[in-house]
């Protein structure tokens, strides 16, 4: 067994450490607008469901870009917009320009354009959709908590909190009202560079979720004659 000292080594190092540990990584392909009115998406897989009421994402967005000093473009333009954006589910259609729109372009280039990617009205924010994504969570920043040295690439992070306003999908990956197929989104992960893993319907699989009280009685864990008491009660008997 191998013990790695993290003492010592450079933001970037460490950041890169915890990315191919911490996989996979679903992938947020964002879509903003900035100030100026150009459109930008970048994709983000420091990305989580938090809750479900209301219902919140989290999103890690860098404090700078990491060639400049300047922040990064999603930020600034979530700023722009009274923190609203738009979370593309990122899937076989769009795998190929992953790495195309995680460049730092300049701010006035629109990424969509260079992936040969379309924008589509969204239903309740301002920043557009993606048309080849298969579905679409449309958002609105709750809270920011920023972390790290901000003056330091891989190291200072907003740590986005948004609740999510409404979803929009394709029929395709659903099944039922209100209800996703998740064996039909195709939808293509992260893992540490430069490697990316996608979940198609051969390389998933299934467990069934019993709960403890549902299990049968030969598989659940007696109570030992002195503890009966105390779970029963929170104190000793």
């Amino acid at each position: 067994m191998s013990v790695i000292d993290l003492s010592g080594r450079t933001p970037a190092q460490k950041q890169g450490l915890l990315s191919q540990l911490v996989v996979p990584r679903p992938i947020a392909m964002i879509t903003t607008i900035s100030a100026d009115g150009v459109p930008n998406v970048a994709p983000f897989s420091y990305y989580m469901p938090v809750c479900g009421e209301p219902p919140t994402i989290a999103i890690t967005i860098g404090t700078r870009r990491a060639s400049t000093e300047e922040p990064k473009d999603t930020f600034a333009n979530i700023q722009a917009h009274d923190g609203q954006f738009v979370v593309n589910l990122t899937t076989h259609a769009i795998r190929d320009h992953i790495e195309t729109t995680a460049r730092e372009y300049p701010s006035h280039v629109n990424e969509a354009d260079v992936a040969g990617w379309t924008y589509i009205p969204s239903q309740m924010v301002t920043p557009p959709s993606l048309a080849e994504s298969s579905a679409h969570l449309e958002c609105v920043v709750r809270e920011v908590i920023t972390r790290g040295d901000e003056r330091l690439p891989y190291s200072g992070v907003h740590i986005v909190l948004a609740e999510v306003l409404c979803i929009v999908v394709d029929d395709e990956i659903t099944d039922g009202p209100n209800r996703i197929d998740s064996t039909k989104l195709n939808v293509v992960g992260r893992m540490g560079l430069p490697y990316f893993v996608q979940a198609s319907p051969e390389s998933i699989f299934v467990q069934e979720r019993v709960a403890y009280q549902d299990l049968p009685d030969d598989m659940k864990f007696p109570v030992p004659d002195d503890q009966e008491g105390v779970l029963a009660t929170g104190s000793p008997a």
